[in-house]
């Protein structure tokens, strides 16, 4: 029988990021009532990449969902009808990050909003009920929803 040898390269380790966000405020940035057509809201909230040393991109959808006492096609049409337009640093170098239907506003923008590590930036959501989409087909009809920010590492 050969003789045979072995050496060891020993303790080698790889420990994965840990990536998150922190949104500030918490409370909700709407609890509008009253809308007729032309009425409109703007609010910012602030997003912070929470780990020092990993950048990320990060992506805002919206969950909507019926409000109390209405029925989901009355929401589908009212999330169908509300214009939104969220837009990063709105006083500093504005980038729109997305402009269109409530109801159209999942995973935008489409690559991502790069933020750097340890990094915090505002982002401006202005919803508009448009008077040309105030109709009587949407009288009375209401809706809630969540904003979601989604962070993958870059």
């Amino acid at each position: 029988m050969a003789f045979t040898f072995q050496a060891l390269n020993e303790d080698n380790t790889i420990n994965n990021a840990e990536i998150s966000l922190t949104l500030t405020p918490t409370t909700p940035l709407f609890t509008e009532s009253n809308w007729v057509g032309g009425s409109t809201s703007s609010q910012v909230i602030n997003v912070e990449n929470d780990n020092t040393d990993v950048p990320i991109n990060y992506f805002v959808s919206v969950d909507w969902y019926t409000a109390a006492g209405d029925s989901i096609q009355n929401a589908r049409l009212l999330a169908e009808k509300l214009e939104v337009t969220v837009t990063a640093d709105p006083t500093g170098t504005a980038d729109e990050l997305f402009s269109g239907k409530l109801a159209d506003l999942v995973q935008q923008p489409p690559a991502g909003r790069s933020l750097a590590a340890g990094a915090n930036e505002d982002v401006e959501i202005e919803i508009t009920l448009s008077s040309a989409d105030a109709t009587d087909l949407i009288q009375g009809v209401g809706i809630e929803f969540d904003l979601v920010f989604i962070a993958v590492s870059s």
